[in-house]
């Protein structure tokens, strides 16, 4: 059984559907890493995970734009310290994606069968169990549809990056999960090399080091 943290909270849901559901940040500009994973309690469930697809930092009031505060004198963290009213008229929101569920300990990789309540504390997934949600690529499919502010090819790019450092640069389990994007685009060469040319690109930046 799945156990949430109070340690680990990020935020919690204000937007929810089936599909994906949007999260307000508890800090602002505190929002978890591209392709990352999160959880949130559910009905009827244990947790519903889901993956990062997209963050912003915004008005509160979407009918209020916001305007230059800084100066050559005042500016990046000085300007939040010298206007601490800043934290009540922006907010940090990102948007996760559902992946999937757990019920009675049981790893369930679909769209959870009703959408995380509203208000919910989301956290951050830890280290120690990536390994189990990722030991299969099913999911992938479900990040190859997705269509957002942020391209499928990028954010699965960007999910691919993170798991395999999560997995302690496990380089077998980015091997066959090179293998099930080269599988799903069997038709679109393209996109399956958009996909694993960004990620060999990153990871050619980090062996340059």
């Amino acid at each position: 059984m799945c156990a949430l943290h109070k340690s680990r909270r990020i935020g919690e849901v204000v937007e929810t559907s089936t599909v994906q559901f949007a999260v307000e940040c508890d800090e602002l500009d505190v929002v978890p890493e591209l392709g990352s994973f999160v959880r949130v309690g559910g009905t009827g469930v244990d947790a519903i995970y889901g993956i990062v697809a997209y963050a912003e930092t915004t008005a509160v009031d979407p009918g209020r734009r916001v305007v230059r505060r800084g100066s050559a004198q005042l500016q990046d963290r000085a300007l939040y310290e010298a206007n601490p009213e800043l934290r009540f008229v922006l907010r940090s929101l990102f948007l996760a994606v559902a992946m999937a569920y757990e019920h009675s300990g049981n790893l369930m990789f679909l769209v959870p069968p009703f959408p995380p309540p509203l208000h919910y504390s989301v956290e951050v997934v830890p280290e120690s169990d990536v390994g189990r949600l990722t030991d299969g690529c099913a999911y992938f499919a479900l990040l190859f549809d997705f269509t957002g502010p942020v391209p499928a090819e990028q954010l699965l790019a960007a999910h691919l990056y993170y798991v395999y450092r999560k997995r302690g640069q496990d380089w077998d389990w980015l091997e066959r999960a090179a293998k099930e994007i080269a599988r799903l685009s069997k038709r679109d060469y393209e996109r399956s090399l958009r996909v694993l040319g960004t990620l060999e690109a990153v990871l050619q930046r980090e062996l340059d080091r």
